[in-house]
C-alpha cells in the first residue's frame, strides 16, 4: 500500500456541520470551561485525599523518591511523545474526512510505539542515575499506566473536538477519583514506592474501554506502524514536537535536579510543594485545552475571532492566576498541613515561592496554546529553551546551597522568562494579535488588596479566606473580569464596576464572526 504523505490539513468543508464553525462554539467553550472547572474541583478533592495519605504514609524521604520517578518518567515521556497529544487535538480540528482518519491511524501507532520506547528509556535512565531497584521497577510500572493513558487520550480526541465537555469532565473526574481510591487501598496494605507508581494501570485501562464506547468508532483502532508514515507526520511538525517537549521538560527538571544535588529530605519538601503547584497549574490547562479546538479553527479561518478568543482567555486566566497566588501565599501553611502534614512544614516557604510563579503559569497556558494554534513553534522553542537553561542553572546553584526553597526560585525564574518569551512570540509576529493589558492592570491592585490580610493577627486559614474575598470584590469593582464571565454572575454582582470601560474589545468593538 503506497504511503500517503501527511502534510497540511484539508480545506474546510462548510457542509460538514462542524460545531466549531457555528456561533454556538464560543458559548459551548465557556460553559464547557465552567463545567471542567467544576469537575476539576471534585477531582481536586479526590487528589488531595490521595496525596495526603501518600505523603504521610511514605514520609519525606520516600515521597521524594516517588516524586523523582514521576518527574523523570514525565520528562522522558514528553521528549519521546513529541507533543503528539496537543498535535492530535489541533490536527483533528483542522482536518476532515479520509485525511482525518488517516492522520488518526498514524498518530495512534506512533504514540503507542514512542511511549513504549520512552518507558524503556526511563528505566534505563533511572538505572544510570543510580536509583534503587524499587524506583527502577516503579518507573516501568508507571510507564505501563502511561501507555494506557496515551491510548485513552488519543481515543477521546473526538469528544474534545465536539466540545462534549460533560463526557470529557466525567472521564477526568473518574480518573482522579479512581487513582485516589487505589491509593487508599495501597496505604491500607502498607505498599512501598513501587506500588504507588503502579496505581494508574487499572484506572487508565478502564478508561480506554469507556472512551471506546463514547467515540463510537470515530477513531480507527488499526494503528499504522510504518516508519515512513511516521516520518511523513513528524517532518512538517518537528518544530511543534520540540516546542511542546521542551515546555514540559523544564518544569519537571527542577525536581529531578533537586534529587541529584540536594538531600532526600529537601527533595521530599520540594516534592510536596511541587505536587500542590502541579494541581493548581492544571486549572489553566483544563480551561485552555477546552478552547484549543476553537483556537485552532480560528487560527486557520478567522484571525479576528482568534484575537478575540485569545484576549478573553488571557483576561480570565490572569484573574484566576491572581487568586492562585493569594491562596498559595496566604494559605501555604494550611495547604501543606492538609496535603502533607506537620513533617513537611519546611515546604511552606517553598509553596509561597511557587505560588507566585502560578500567577504567570495561568497566563502562559493561554499564550502557549495560542502559539500552537498559530503554528508559531519556533518562538515557543526559543522561549522554552531559555527558560530551561535559566531553571536548570538556578536549581543547580540554589538547590545545593538552599535546598527546596532554592529550587523553587528556579521554577519562578523559568516561568517569568517563559511568560515574556510567549508574549513576544505572539506580539512580535503580528501587531493585531498583541494582547491588551488594560484589564490586567486592574487585576494587579486587586492582588495587592487581597494580600493585605497577611498583616492581620489572625490564623492563616482565616487570612486566606479574607484575602480571596477582598480580591474577588476588588475584581468586580475595578472591572477586572471579562464580560463573558461577568454576564453569568447574579443580578447586582454582574453590574458592579460596569462604569469602567472594558478596554479589551476588538478595535472596532464588534463581536467576532461565529461567536467567541
Amino acid at each position: 500500500m503506497p504511503t500517503r504523505a501527511i502534510t497540511e490539513p484539508d480545506a474546510p468543508d462548510p457542509a460538514a456541520g462542524d460545531v466549531l464553525d457555528t456561533a454556538e462554539a464560543g458559548r459551548l467553550v465557556l460553559r464547557g470551561g465552567a463545567l471542567r472547572v467544576g469537575g476539576f474541583v471534585v477531582g481536586l478533592l479526590a487528589s488531595l485525599v490521595g496525596a495526603a495519605l501518600v505523603t504521610r504514609h511514605l514520609g519525606p524521604e520516600d515521597y521524594g523518591r516517588y516524586q523523582a520517578v514521576v518527574a523523570l518518567v514525565t520528562i522522558v515521556q514528553a521528549v519521546t511523545d513529541l507533543g503528539m497529544a496537543a498535535l492530535g487535538l489541533r490536527e483533528y480540528a483542522q482536518r476532515t474526512g479520509a485525511d482525518r482518519e488517516h492522520f488518526m491511524r498514524t498518530l495512534l501507532g506512533m504514540r503507542l510505539a514512542l511511549t513504549t520506547g520512552g518507558v524503556l528509556l526511563a528505566m534505563a535512565v533511572s538505572w544510570a542515575l543510580g536509583y534503587d531497584s524499587q524506583m527502577i521497577l516503579g518507573a516501568g510500572l508507571l510507564g505501563v499506566g502511561l501507555i494506557f493513558a496515551v491510548l485513552y487520550g488519543t481515543l477521546s480526541i473526538p469528544l474534545a473536538n465536539d466540545l462534549k465537555m460533560g463526557a470529557v469532565t466525567g472521564l477526568d473526574v473518574a480518573r482522579q477519583v479512581g487513582v485516589a481510591a487505589v491509593f487508599i487501598v495501597l496505604v491500607a496494605l502498607g505498599s512501598g514506592v513501587a506500588g504507588f507508581l503502579a496505581a494508574t494501570i487499572p484506572i487508565h485501562l478502564a478508561l480506554v474501554f469507556v472512551a471506546l464506547a463514547l467515540v463510537h468508532g470515530r477513531v480507527p483502532l488499526r494503528p499504522t506502524f510504518d516508519r515512513r508514515e511516521w516520518l511523513a507526520l513528524v517532518r512538517p511538525t518537528i518544530t511543534f514536537a520540540l516546542a511542546t517537549a521542551v515546555g514540559s521538560l523544564y518544569v519537571y527538571a527542577a525536581l529531578v535536579l533537586t534529587s541529584l544535588v540536594s538531600t532526600k529530605y529537601e527533595t521530599g519538601l520540594f516534592g510536596a510543594s511541587f505536587r500542590v503547584y502541579l494541581i493548581a497549574a492544571s486549572v489553566p490547562g483544563v480551561l485552555v485545552t477546552t478552547a484549543f479546538p476553537l483556537l485552532s479553527r480560528a487560527a486557520r479561518d478567522d484571525q479576528v475571532r482568534l484575537r478575540y478568543a485569545t484576549q478573553r482567555l488571557f483576561e480570565g486566566t490572569a484573574a484566576l492566576g491572581g487568586a492562585a497566588l493569594i491562596a498559595c501565599v496566604l494559605g501555604a501553611a494550611p495547604i501543606i498541613a492538609v496535603v502533607a502534614g506537620s513533617q513537611y512544614d519546611g515546604a511552606i516557604p517553598v509553596l509561597r515561592v511557587q505560588g507566585t510563579a502560578l500567577a504567570l503559569t495561568f497566563v502562559i497556558s493561554t499564550w502557549g496554546f495560542t502559539l500552537l494554534a498559530m503554528h508559531r513553534h519556533r518562538q515557543m522553542i526559543r522561549a522554552n529553551a531559555v527558560a530551561l537553561v535559566i531553571s536548570v542553572v538556578t536549581v543547580l546553584l540554589l538547590a545545593h546551597s538552599h535546598g527546596a526553597q532554592g529550587a523553587a526560585f528556579g521554577t519562578l525564574l523559568g516561568e517569568t522568562w517563559l511568560a515574556c518569551g510567549y508574549f513576544w512570540g505572539i506580539a512580535g509576529g503580528d501587531r493585531a494579535m498583541r494582547p491588551s493589558f488594560r484589564v490586567v492592570q486592574r487585576i494587579v491592585p486587586a492582588i495587592a488588596l487581597g494580600l493585605l490580610p497577611w498583616f492581620l493577627p489572625v490564623p492563616d486559614a482565616i487570612s486566606t479566606i479574607l484575602g480571596l474575598g477582598l480580591y474577588a470584590l476588588a475584581l468586580l469593582l475595578l472591572g477586572g473580569l471579562p464580560e463573558e464571565i461577568r454576564e453569568h454572575l447574579p443580578g447586582p454582582l454582574g453590574r458592579l464596576g460596569l462604569a469602567t470601560p472594558d478596554g479589551s474589545e476588538l478595535p472596532d468593538g464588534s463581536e467576532p464572526a461565529g461567536g467567541g
